[in-house]
């Protein structure tokens, strides 16, 4: 779900907080902070001065096409 919900958003910002949060139906900010970790470890997303975005864009792109963000 938060690697969807940042592909939605493109770039994304404040991820464990509450708009966000709210804006995607994450459930608890424990819960982001976990899979952050994970997404991270995996390259699946990068961060760059609490930027965080995808990092396969082909992916992204091919998601968006497939409707599922």
């Amino acid at each position: 779900m938060l690697f969807l919900a940042i592909a939605r958003d493109g770039k994304a910002t404040s991820v464990t907080g509450g708009k966000f949060m709210r804006r995607h139906k994450l459930n608890s900010a424990s819960s982001v902070m976990s899979a952050l970790k994970g997404l991270l470890e995996k390259d699946f997303i990068t961060a760059d001065k609490g930027v965080y975005s995808i990092y396969d864009q082909f992916f992204s792109l091919w998601l968006k096409y497939k409707g599922m963000i």
